[in-house]
């Protein structure tokens, strides 16, 4: 069989092909990015949903955790001292403390601060190219995102929704999210697609690699905290936020109680000490 015999030359079938392949991944990564889309809204809009119902109590706790351990902190002082301190003297103790901590951690290079559940972190500060780079994410993403560009009321409610994740993205100076967003979001290379086949393989490769990407994507939010809180329904978050609401509770009615217990005890002390004082002079 010679060449004539096929319908094309191979290298236009093999373009073909490659084209085919190319267009379905396309088309794909079309669907991926709006489902990813879609579960991040719906994690925002559980995080929101529980700031609603748990935020103040969530606070409230913090604050009388550190109401206690400031208390301790005074009542263990006033157990090793012979004489009735005042608050403002145990605690200018505990700050004197606290800086000697603080310039601990400064030599050790260390930025900490601290969460909304009690636990210290590394806070992450941009440099300056840093700073830039997000700048540039951010107005790159207002360009391709922004509501104004919508065409009819059901665009404009999506670009809304994806300008909601741009932004919490931004004040958290979340690099890799704005990154990510830019790769999803941003469109496709235009104009006329060289016939080279490599350039062809090299593009699916691209969008080969982004598809593996997003499906990870989907399997952190799936797997994350918020998204088997998800996976259980409304009925299943409903009675979970009952349950940490209820525990919330608890937790400060045993805080106050003990807040109420070391106020007490370092009264005591201090009339304790204030006798003592009396009967030596």
């Amino acid at each position: 069989m010679n060449r004539h015999d096929y319908p094309a030359p191979l290298s236009v079938l093999e373009r073909v092909r490659l084209e085919l392949d190319y267009l379905t991944r396309g088309e794909r990564l079309r669907t991926l990015r709006q489902k990813v889309t879609l579960v991040e809204l719906a994690h925002q809009e559980l995080r929101a949903t529980i700031e609603r119902r748990l935020g103040s109590l969530h606070r409230e706790v913090e604050g009388l955790r550190n109401e206690v351990k400031v208390l301790e902190g005074r009542l263990t002082r006033l157990l090793r001292v012979s004489r009735p301190l005042s608050d403002e003297e145990l605690d200018a103790t505990t700050e004197t403390e606290y800086r000697d901590n603080a310039t601990w951690n400064g030599s050790n290079g260390r930025h900490e601060e601290e969460s909304g559940n009690g636990r210290f972190h590394d806070r992450w500060q941009p440099n300056g190219g840093e700073q830039e780079l997000l700048r540039r994410l951010y107005r790159t993403l207002a360009r391709l995102l922004h509501p104004d560009l919508a065409t009819d009321q059901a665009e404009r409610a999506e670009r809304e929704q994806l300008m909601r994740l741009v932004n919490q993205a931004w004040e958290r100076r979340d690099l890799e999210q704005l990154q990510r967003l830019v790769a999803v979001w941003a469109p496709s290379e235009g104009g006329t697609i060289s016939c080279d086949l490599d350039g062809f393989r090299q593009r699916i490769a691209q969008r080969e690699l982004e598809e593996m990407q997003l499906h990870r994507r989907l399997r952190e939010l799936e797997r994350s905290e918020i998204g088997q809180l998800l996976q259980r329904g409304a009925e299943g978050v409903d009675r979970y936020l009952r349950r940490q609401e209820a525990v919330l509770r608890h937790e400060i009615a045993v805080l106050r109680l003990r807040r109420r217990r070391l106020m007490r005890l370092i009264e005591e002390r201090r009339r304790e000490l204030a006798v003592r004082a009396s009967v030596q002079r």
